[in-house]
């Protein structure tokens, strides 16, 4: 049965028809927002790629720059003690385990330092380093971390004044370091690298196709309920 134009304007409902405009312009924006996401996204990766690449920098000048994240640092020498390390619960590929922090003096107040992952809380041997590794900033427990609880050693999270507290070191609160275990030339038995490389997802092309695609499977859910009501319209009316 044809139908014409004026057949399907009587079967798409004004108010549904509004809606349905709105919502397609609504989920067009947020697929062109994912865009400008990826570009944003591509272009930090890029630069976090080449902050990474560059030499290890005394981390005292490194302090001095906007934006140190992820940049590798040079700390002065430090002592590594057993009675001055602090096991975080941590987990690494699935694997429950510690964190093993420990603070690293500066001028100007300590830089806790994370030593790397371990499974138990296997004593480590007292030695000294000359720390290399990545600036990372503080992140703070969010709703579902459970509460530190110094009294007990019992830590899930970094917290630069709790730590510090616990350790008698006033603690650097703005950037802890990830020790780079080879650059170091810290070999100490139980510990596995921790991450050395900010975890940048980019998924924003994945996002602006699924929302295109809803804008429109909108369209051609619309049209299909339009189409069927005006071929009943006109079955109606032919009767």
């Amino acid at each position: 049965m044809r139908l014409s134009l004026s057949d399907w304007a009587r079967a798409a409902p004004l108010g549904m028809a509004i809606s349905v405009a709105i919502c397609f312009v609504l989920l067009n924006g947020l697929g062109v927002w994912q865009l400008y996401r990826l570009r944003w996204k591509e272009g930090l990766i890029a630069d976090m790629a080449r902050s990474e690449a560059m030499p290890p920098v005394p981390v005292m000048d490194l302090l001095k720059e906007k934006k140190p994240d992820w940049r590798s640092a040079r700390l002065p020498d430090c002592s590594i003690r057993n009675d001055r390390l602090i096991y975080m619960h941590s987990e690494m590929d699935g694997t429950p385990g510690y964190r093993v922090l420990t603070p690293c003096p500066l001028p100007n107040g300590a830089m806790l330092t994370d030593l790397g992952f371990m499974t138990d809380k296997t004593p480590l041997p007292n030695t000294v380093l000359t720390p290399v590794g990545r600036l990372r900033p503080f992140e703070k427990g969010n709703a579902f971390t459970p509460v530190n609880r110094p009294a007990d050693k019992d830590w899930y999270w970094r917290s630069a004044n709790d730590m510090g507290k616990a350790l008698g070191t006033p603690m650097r609160g703005d950037y802890f370091l990830v020790l780079d275990l080879e650059a170091s030339k810290a070999h100490m038995t139980g510990l596995t690298q921790g991450p050395l490389t900010a975890p940048l997802r980019n998924r924003h092309f994945e996002y602006a196709l699924t929302w295109f695609g809803l804008a429109w499977a909108l369209i051609g859910v619309f049209i299909s309920f339009v189409y069927q009501r005006a071929q009943q319209n006109k079955a109606a009316n032919a009767a």
